[in-house]
Order: structure tokens, then C-alpha cells, then sequence
């Protein structure tokens, strides 16, 4: 039923309203989640991850919340950090597992088999963890996917995959900071990687933030992501 209401939305131009219907009402039942479990999610990911030793980091939304609101942002409603790609542990899944955590999808490039990201889900609450690699310019980037130019997911999947963009920010080392009454891992030169991520006006909240409401070091990839 679904792929067939998915294919008669597509014929009729609605495929994208839908989604983005689909998106708001989960979002509303994820906010709730969040607000009850967020704090517990992102402790219970980072004792998970340095039980192996490995230093989990904050990322995108919840950096930006932690720095500027020192709280999550308010309308977030999941967790972005970050690992180094070479501290990533080849059992991450059964790391994750014993904390708690249900694996819901990883991305990664179909060609190389280069792992990208990777979703976890505690108590309703979703965990996207990046994969950042050093560049040679004193930079470090990871790798972000974007909605299908105009396929439906399982489509895209199956086929061409989805356009990718790669968010650089300074090459940095990372420091222990006080968080809601806990240390954890951010990078050490915080403004930089905001200002590259959110562009130089990030102390000013911007609901529905896209990439093209500031200049920001984002560029867009030719490499395809898939997910599985």
C-alpha cells in the first residue's frame, strides 16, 4: 500500500509535500521524546563510546546549542555528534547495543564502502553520529546526505543513491566542556567550527536554518550516499 500511494504521489507532484507532512508529525512525537530522555540519550552514548576509549564529540545542532544556549537548541528534536572515521570501532554496533542503543541506519559510499554516518535510536530518542576526516589544508570535513533530487528513498536507494555535501571546519583538537552538568568532548576551536558550519551570524537563532541563510564553508559533493 505504501509504495503504491508513494508512486501515485509522485505522478501527481505531491511526493515532497507529503514527506514533509510525514517529517512535521514525526517531529512532534520525537520533540516529546527528546525533552523527556535528550540529556540521557547523549550521556548514555558518550559512557558507550569511551567504555572502547573513544571520544565522542559534539556536532552541528547540539554543539551549536550547547555554546549559545548551553542547552539544546529548543526545537531540536534528535543528537548530532562526532567521531574521528580512524577511532571508529569495527564493533560499534554491539558497543552501542550493550548501552541501550537500537541501530536504525548508516550511510555510506556504495563505490569505496567509506561509512559516512551512522543512527542510533535510545528510548525513542535518535543519535546521528559523523564520521570526520582530516584533509590536507589543515581541515576536517564529514559528509552530509540530502533528500533525492526527485525520487522517493527506497527508489533512490536502489538506483543513483543521494546527493551528498561535505561540511569542512577547522582542523582543531578537542577539549572536555561542563554540559548540563556533565564533561563532554567539543572542538577546541568552537567559533571556527561554528562560523564554517552556521556562518558568522550563529549567535542568532534562526528557526528552519538552511545552508543558504549564511555563507558557510558547505560543499556540495559529487559523491553518491546510500543507506542500509
Amino acid at each position: 500500500m505504501r509504495d503504491i500511494i508513494v508512486s501515485i504521489a509522485l505522478k501527481l507532484g505531491l511526493y515532497h509535500l507529503l514527506v514533509d507532512i510525514a517529517t512535521a508529525y514525526n517531529q512532534r512525537k520525537l520533540a516529546k521524546a527528546f525533552h523527556r530522555y535528550g540529556l540521557e540519550t547523549i550521556i548514555q552514548a558518550d559512557e558507550a563510546l569511551r567504555s572502547v576509549g573513544v571520544n565522542m564529540f559534539f556536532a552541528f545542532g547540539t554543539l551549536l546549542g550547547s555554546h549559545r544556549e548551553k542547552d539544546f537548541i529548543a526545537h531540536d528534536c534528535d543528537l548530532d555528534v562526532g567521531l574521528l572515521y580512524e577511532d571508529r570501532p569495527e564493533n560499534i554496533d554491539e558497543v552501542m547495543a550493550r548501552f541501550g542503543f537500537k541501530k536504525k541506519r548508516q550511510f555510506y559510499v556504495k563505490q569505496t564502502g567509506l561509512i559516512t554516518e551512522e543512527q542510533y535510536e535510545y528510548k525513542g530518542v535518535q543519535i546521528d553520529i559523523f564520521y570526520y576526516f582530516v584533509a590536507e589544508d589543515d581541515k576536517m570535513f564529514c559528509y552530509g546526505a540530502r533528500r533525492h533530487e526527485h525520487k522517493e528513498w527506497k527508489e533512490a536507494n536502489a538506483s543513483d543513491g543521494f546527493p551528498s555535501v561535505l561540511w569542512y571546519c577547522p582542523k582543531t583538537d578537542f577539549v572536555e566542556r561542563e554540559f548540563k552538568g556533565h564533561l563532554f568532548w567539543s572542538p577546541r576551536n568552537i567559533e571556527g567550527w561554528l562560523t564554517s558550519l552556521y556562518g558568522q551570524n550563529y549567535m542568532t537563532p534562526i528557526r528552519n536554518w538552511t545552508d543558504q541563510d549564511s555563507k558557510t564553508d558547505i560543499v556540495y559533493h559529487t559523491e553518491r550516499l546510500y543507506r542500509r
